[in-house]
């Protein structure tokens, strides 16, 4: 018997025992007996194979990477795109909030200037 088989067939058993025990609980949550074992339920067989190489015994990598291949590869160049608008934005922002603050902070201090400390310009007044 091969390892794997016989590490799938353990599985099988912890899996078969974990059911059993759920069904255990469940029984003992609801006060009723449990109907029926998860020992006696029937086991679905796969209906449709799933292609495999003749050497290697594996899936055909050839028709997976160009069924999917294309498509993660459209996903990354538009994710790549909006990175970069994203990038944009945020420092067309940063710039209008920044080009904000100094107008705000420039009209709090125009009228914090009294007009004694304006300079004098040549006007008919002053001469």
């Amino acid at each position: 018997m091969s390892d794997r088989l016989s590490e799938l067939q353990h599985q099988r058993a912890l899996i078969e025992g974990h059911l059993a025990w759920l069904d255990r609980e469940i029984a003992a949550a609801t006060g009723r007996p449990a109907a029926q074992s998860s020992a006696a339920l029937p086991i679905a067989k796969p209906t449709a194979p799933v292609p495999v190489s003749a050497e290697a015994g594996e899936p055909l990598a050839d028709d997976l990477i160009a069924r999917y291949g294309a498509e993660s590869k459209n996903t990354a160049e538009s994710v790549k795109k909006g990175c970069f608008v994203f990038f944009a934005l945020a420092l067309v922002l940063l710039c209008a909030g920044v080009y904000g603050l100094y107008l705000y902070s420039r009209s709090l201090h125009e009228h914090d200037v009294p007009r004694s400390a304006k300079p004098a310009h040549d006007s008919p007044e002053t001469r």
